[in-house]
């Protein structure tokens, strides 16, 4: 077990500008909940599980990141806000020679995952035989959020946002958390097949679950019905719930 998660690194994303919770003197995951930036908790957890290594990628109002964080990760520059995409690949350099699997969780709601989760995609990408596993929970009220669509046998066809999502796509329950967990040499091979949105301009990360079905690779999901094991800050109203969740 305690193998599995010293050749596991956790790239945890913290460039974003947060635009939606106006966060301007500090990056949102700086924000403080129970005390500590949600970013610490995150890393504190992690250290707990003994993952590997810890890498943080930082952006806009990067300081505010370090100060909360130390020397206790490694740090990359997303120079450009250019997407998660592009911040995952940003980061793969910096991985230790060792490491075996890859996870990439949020600087924000990772704060509220336990340490017993990430040996939990551990196991299920092992099991399943899997290159790319995420996490997905179900939502009663999904509004917003990406959809998962499965095929009539079950398996993940693709993840669908809000805005591009049919009617029927939309009363799906089921959604991506955006915690995903890799093997090293899929993302070796694939990162660099995320096309720009030509949209936004940004390399979306979800697009690697299309990617890795159109190469014939395994892709699979560790699903939990409690929806309470994930809480994602993007938000002020969304922040203030988490204040409430830490400090019931």
């Amino acid at each position: 077990m305690n193998h599995q998660l010293s050749s596991t690194a956790a790239i945890v994303l913290a460039a974003g500008r947060g635009t939606r919770m106006k966060a301007k003197s500090k990056n949102k995951v700086a924000f403080r909940v129970n005390g500590q930036p949600m970013i610490a908790h995150a890393v504190a957890h992690l250290r707990e599980a003994k993952v590997g290594q810890i890498i943080a990628v930082v952006g806009f109002q990067a300081e505010s990141v370090k100060k909360a964080l130390g020397s206790s990760v490694t740090y990359v520059t997303q120079s450009e806000p250019l997407g998660t995409g592009d911040a995952l690949k940003t980061a793969l350099p910096q991985l230790n020679p060792h490491i075996k699997t890859v996870l990439s969780v949020y600087g924000d709601d990772s704060a509220f995952y336990p340490a017993k989760l990430y040996q939990d995609m551990i196991n299920q990408l092992i099991t399943s035989h899997s290159d790319l596993l995420f996490l997905t929970i179900h939502k009663a009220n999904p509004t917003g959020l990406g959809r998962i669509v499965r095929d009539s046998h079950g398996q993940i066809v693709k993840i669908v946002e809000e805005k591009n999502a049919t009617p029927k796509e939309k009363m799906i329950q089921e959604i991506n958390t955006g915690f995903y967990c890799f093997k090293r040499e899929f993302l070796d091979q694939f990162i660099g097949e995320i096309h720009l949105d030509s949209v936004s301009q940004e390399y979306y990360l979800t697009d690697l679950v299309e990617i890795a079905l159109s190469h014939g690779k395994k892709v699979d999901a560790l699903y939990i019905k409690d929806d309470s094991i994930w809480h994602g800050v993007n938000t002020r109203s969304d922040y203030a719930r988490a204040l409430r969740k830490i400090n019931p």
